[in-house]
């Protein structure tokens, strides 16, 4: 094992602590992160993972899913998704949902049918932590997927490339680890997975079961096969690696940690949440603090646990808008570029803006909050600097760049 992936020996204090809820959480309050430096790096990483015995507030959100889904309303799904990642206990099933959604990123603008965007992002929720060929397999037969890369149109003798070309591409090996012509055989292998009365079907009548070659494995290989096959690939580890880091520890990992990790994806069958349980407890991870800029699904949803505010989800969809993040319509097959991506000119006044509005549902104030947000208690220019701000404190601070850095 690579040393940076050794575990974390270093002081496990509010700092470290608070750190650990802002990657793999949407933030806690300082009573929370007070509680969690009790446990120590391992047994904190083993208990984000795990979850709670009981997640009610996850439970009372369920009980409205199949109204909220009904309506076909996007926004109304939207803002169930945001209640979920504020109020869930099971933190880290809602941020690692979130991770997927950008990884097969899906855009409601061309499925046009919010339900099944909904469904799809339950297969992250109820997936996520699991082994990875289990999502892959369901994400290949989900609706919403097969018309976002229009495999509805991929038949014998008219082979439709799109879901072939993201799965290397964009889900499993990334540029490079694949050719064209495996792209090809593997579209072939696609054929007939369509979709009927809103649920996934295979027509074996427009299935090509001819031999096929993808990555150097010759037979009458179907999708399920190419999907086994892009697994075996060392690539595969590597790519997912590289994606898992940049999202929860640091956006540029070296290449030797990207390996060493993707060894460690491929020696744990690629079991999402164990792979994440090892990271958490990471000296890697303790070590690539600040380095990340919180997304606005971030900034929103940590904000608001961290100040224990209020929070009007439905709301706060056009301010997430305006900050270049909106739920269930990724910008791009890529999905969201990321950390410094996320600010510029526009992003940063909205940013500022979403900051006034949240701030007078904010009861809570004093450096703990400060470090609960911002990783660190507040120099002595920033304590005067909020300590001025009055009862615009919650404000003030959610000006300061550090609360956009996780």
């Amino acid at each position: 094992m690579h040393d940076a992936l050794k575990p974390y020996e270093g002081p496990f204090d509010s700092a470290a602590a608070a750190h650990l809820w802002r990657r793999a959480a949407f933030g806690a309050p300082p009573a929370r992160v007070a509680e969690t430096v009790k446990l120590g790096p391992a047994e904190a990483a083993k208990a984000l993972v795990r979850g709670p015995a009981k997640d009610a507030p996850a439970e009372e959100l369920e009980s409205v899913y199949v109204q909220i889904t009904g309506t076909g309303n996007a926004d109304a799904i939207r803002a169930w998704l945001l209640q979920r990642m504020v109020r869930c206990d099971h933190q880290l099933r809602e941020k690692v949902a979130l991770f997927w959604h950008g990884h097969f990123a899906t855009s409601v603008l061309k499925v046009n049918e919010p339900s099944w965007m909904a469904r799809q992002y339950r297969l992250f929720l109820d997936l996520g932590l699991g082994p990875f060929a289990d999502l892959l397999d369901r994400i290949t037969r989900d609706p919403a997927m097969i018309r976002w890369l229009d495999n509805e149109t991929n038949s014998k003798g008219h082979p439709n490339e799109n879901y072939a070309r993201e799965l290397f591409e964009l889900f499993t090996l990334g540029e490079g680890n694949y050719t064209e012509k495996d792209i090809k055989e593997a579209a072939r292998a696609f054929t007939g997975w369509h979709i009927l009365e809103d649920r996934y079907h295979f027509s074996a009548r427009l299935h090509d079961s001819d031999p096929k070659e993808v990555l150097g494995v010759r037979g009458a290989l179907g999708g399920d096969d190419v999907c086994r096959i892009a697994l075996e690939q060392p690539a595969c580890g590597r790519f997912l690696a590289q994606k898992l880091l940049g999202f929860f520890v640091t956006p540029e990992p070296p290449a030797e940690i990207v390996a060493a990790f993707g060894e460690e994806l491929r020696a744990r069958s690629y079991r999402i949440g164990e792979c994440l349980e090892l990271l958490f407890a990471s000296r890697l991870f303790y070590e690539s603090r600040g380095t990340l800029v919180k997304s606005p699904l971030e900034l929103v949803a940590t904000s608001v646990r961290v100040f224990g505010g209020r929070l009007d989800a439905t709301a706060a969809a056009p301010d997430l808008r305006a900050m270049g993040q909106e739920l269930l319509a990724p910008p791009n097959v890529k999905g969201w570029p990321g950390h410094l991506s996320w600010i510029n000119t526009a992003t940063w006044l909205a940013r500022v803006d979403t900051g006034r509005k949240l701030a007078p549902t904010f009861p809570s104030r004093g450096d703990e909050v400060v470090a609960a947000l911002c990783g660190k208690a507040p120099g002595p220019e920033e304590r005067e600097r909020l300590a001025g701000a009055g009862n615009d404190f919650a404000h003030a601070l959610l000006c300061l760049p550090e609360a956009h850095l996780s």
